[in-house]
C-alpha cells in the first residue's frame, strides 16, 4: 500500500464513528507527539528487554518475553509510532511523502551523498 493511500485509511479509521470517532483536529500537536512519544517509549521498553537477552541479563518474564515474542512486540509498537507520526503530519496539514522527500533531499546535499545509480 502507498504510502498516500495508507495515509487515506488511517485517517479515515481515526476519524470514522465505526473506528476511533476522534477528528485530527480534536488534538493540539502536543497531544500528537505526546502519543508519538509514548509509543516510542513502549518500543524503547521492548529494546531495553532484548538487550537484556543479548547481555544476558535477568529481568524479563520467560513465559511472555521470548526474543521471538519481543522481536514481534517490537514490530507492533514501531508500527504505532508510524501510524500516530502519519496522524500528526497529517493534522499539521502535511502530506508526509512530499516532507520525507524533500528532507531527505536537504540532508543528503548537506552530507554530500549521492546517489549510487541502480543500473550499473
Amino acid at each position: 500500500m502507498s504510502v498516500k493511500t495508507f495515509s487515506q485509511k488511517n485517517r479515515a479509521r481515526c476519524e470514522s464513528p465505526t473506528g476511533f470517532n476522534h477528528k485530527l483536529s480534536d488534538w493540539s500537536m502536543s497531544d500528537w507527539i505526546c502519543a508519538i512519544t509514548g509509543e516510542i517509549g513502549e518500543a524503547a521498553n521492548i529494546v531495553k528487554k532484548l538487550n537484556r537477552v543479548r547481555d544476558g541479563i535477568a529481568g524479563n518474564d520467560p513465559l511472555t518475553e521470548s526474543p521471538i515474542q519481543l522481536h514481534q512486540a517490537l514490530a507492533y509498537e514501531l508500527a504505532d509510532v508510524y501510524i500516530y507520526l502519519d496522524l500528526a503530519v497529517q493534522a499539521a496539514g502535511f502530506d508526509l511523502e512530499t516532507i520525507r522527500d524533500i528532507k531527505f533531499a536537504i540532508t543528503s546535499k548537506k552530507i554530500g551523498y549521492v546517489e549510487e545509480d541502480e543500473t550499473q
